[in-house]
């Protein structure tokens, strides 16, 4: 027999990033955003790194406001470290040309970077709904 009603596509989503979250990983405590953060974050462009194979696809989820700031705050603050060397070391940028070993630097300090799209990804992975077959 099947539900009548379904949850909406933002509740299935929403409920796995907030079980993403609550992971020891990236839990917190987190200090709050600062207005520099926040106009960081406010910036268009995509986080440095390789795509890691993922084709890249735009979504767009109307999460409550404690959702996505809760999402942004643990992204930023587990990426702010590596994300301040990239630019440190000049690895990031439109325009470089990056030896084979500034690369290899590049995807290291980029595999820690946690942007918001890959806590989503890595949230429905391993609570998201799943199927049957």
């Amino acid at each position: 027999m099947r539900p009548e009603h379904w949850p909406a596509l933002e509740v299935v989503v929403g409920e796995a990033v907030r079980r993403r979250l609550a992971d020891e990983d990236l839990a917190g405590p987190w200090a709050p955003l600062t207005q520099s953060d926040l106009d960081r974050l406010a910036l268009s462009g995509r986080w440095p790194g390789a795509s890691a194979g993922i084709t890249l696809v735009q979504r767009n989820y109307a999460f409550p406001a404690d959702l996505a700031l809760q999402l942004r705050t643990a992204s930023w603050r587990v990426s702010e470290k590596p994300l301040a060397r990239l630019y440190e070391l000049g690895l990031v940028g439109s325009g470089l040309r990056l030896t084979e070993e500034q690369k290899t630097r590049r995807d290291e300090l980029a595999r820690l970077l946690y942007p918001p799209a890959r806590i989503i990804r890595e949230a429905l992975a391993a609570y998201g709904p799943h199927s049957n077959e």
